[in-house]
Parts: structure tokens; C-alpha cells; sequence
């Protein structure tokens, strides 16, 4: 046998030995460390946390994470999850960098004027502002059109947020006929009362003024005077007299 040829069976002899060393290194050791640190989890739900709380749970499952976008939202505090991504249930390996988006802080703006528009271009005006309607009442307007907003419980320009909520007053047009204040002074109590509903107006607040020259719940006063036009059924507020000698 040459030299060669023996150099050649060593050659090959070595390199067989380190072939068999080098697949049981893989398979032995590598493999299974990298299976190991590869094994996936269901990712959970930190939607609808804080940012704080978020962290801790994603830490505890061996995530990372990192803030990409803030939304605005006046139903939840301040820097609340609100989106993630990849999204909860979805398989992940640990030390997957988890990308969050959470809330930031109340935003606050001037309130539009809405009155003189029309209750759909009104409504949505709301819409974009994502402001509330607490209330709507209708009442007849001499000189605002059939569903035209005639007023607003929130000043315009007034700085408010989306958690405030406006009250409106929407108009059912001219009314058939205007409301005239009737004329109430010398009448008693009931006979004015009586007088102001048939009239179609409202009984406002009634103030007792003590005075001994006239008959006992006599009225000397009225808000508004007589005389004065109204579209809708506004209060009527009386001043009525009573005697020294009412209360005994």
C-alpha cells in the first residue's frame, strides 16, 4: 500500500469521525436548544389595560413590546390598549416584539355653533366633533325654519370635549298663531292661574309680597308684562299679595 493511498484512507477515516461528531452536536445539542427557545404560545389579550398593565403581562410570557400609533378616546383612560399586533390568540414565539396602540389624553375644542343649520347638517357636525345629544326639544320660531336648529344649551366657542353632551332646540316653524301675554294685575290667585293656561302660557314662580290694603292673594306683578308676544309657551312668573294676618 503507498503512502498516498494511506494518506487518503486517514483522510477519510478522520473525516467520517468528524462528520459523525458534527451531526451528533447538531442533533444533540443545537437542535434541541434552538426547538426549545423557539416554542410558541397563544399570545394573550392586553387590549382594554393600561400601558403599565400591559407591560407586566407581556413581560410575564417573555414578550416584548413597543407604543406605534395613540387614538384618540374620551370612553377610556389615558394610554389604555386599544389595539395590538400581532392580535390575542395568534401563535407567537417568545421575545416576539409585540406593537401596541393605546389612547391618549382628553382633547378639548371650541363648540360649534349650530344654530341656523338645518338638524341633519347639525347632526352631523356631532358626528365629527363625537359630541352627545342630551336633549331635544322642539318649540315654533317666527323667523327659523322647520328643523333648523334655534338654540344651543352650550355657548359656541366654549372650550368642551367629547365627553360633554349639548342639549338643542330645533324649530317646528312659524307657530298658527303668537301667544299674547294676557293682562293679570287685580285678579286673585286661581282666577290668574287659570288665565295664563288658557292663554297657553306656563305658571313660572309665584312670590308672596305681604300687604294689608288689598285682599289676600291678590296679584301686583307679573314677568313677562302684558302686552308682549311669544311664539311658544314661555313662564309666567306672579308676585301676590298676602295679609300680616295670613300666616296665623
Amino acid at each position: 500500500m503507498t503512502i498516498a493511498v494511506r494518506n487518503w484512507i486517514r483522510f477519510l477515516i478522520v473525516f467520517v469521525i468528524f462528520t459523525i461528531i458534527f451531526v451528533l452536536v447538531i442533533d444533540k445539542i443545537v437542535l434541541p436548544i434552538y426547538v426549545g427557545n423557539s416554542k410558541e404560545i397563544t399570545l394573550v389579550d392586553v387590549r382594554g389595560r393600561s400601558l403599565d398593565e400591559a407591560a407586566i403581562i407581556l413581560d410575564m410570557v417573555g414578550m416584548h413590546y413597543e407604543v406605534i400609533d395613540s387614538t384618540e378616546n374620551n370612553n377610556l383612560p389615558p394610554q389604555t390598549v386599544v389595539d395590538q399586533q400581532p392580535p390575542a390568540g395568534t401563535m407567537v414565539k417568545a421575545g416576539r416584539m409585540i406593537r401596541l396602540v393605546i389612547t391618549s389624553g382628553e382633547r378639548f375644542f371650541p363648540m360649534p355653533n349650530l344654530v341656523g343649520k338645518v338638524m341633519k347638517a347639525a347632526s352631523l357636525e356631532l358626528q365629527r366633533y363625537h359630541l352627545r345629544t342630551d336633549s331635544i326639544s322642539y318649540e315654533f320660531s317666527s323667523d327659523k325654519p322647520r328643523d333648523v336648529i334655534t338654540a344651543q344649551s352650550i355657548r359656541p366657542r366654549q372650550m368642551i370635549s367629547a365627553s360633554d353632551s349639548v342639549s338643542l332646540v330645533v324649530s317646528k316653524g312659524p307657530p298658527p298663531r303668537q301667544l299674547e301675554v294676557p293682562d293679570l294685575f287685580g285678579m286673585n290667585l286661581d282666577e290668574a292661574k287659570a288665565a295664563i293656561r288658557k292663554s297657553g302660557f306656563r305658571v313660572g314662580v309665584v312670590r308672596y309680597i305681604t300687604n294689608d290694603d288689598l285682599v289676600a292673594y291678590t296679584v301686583i306683578g307679573q314677568k313677562p308684562e302684558t302686552g308682549h308676544f311669544y311664539d311658544n309657551a314661555v313662564l309666567i312668573n306672579l308676585e301676590v299679595t298676602i295679609t300680616s294676618h295670613s300666616g296665623d
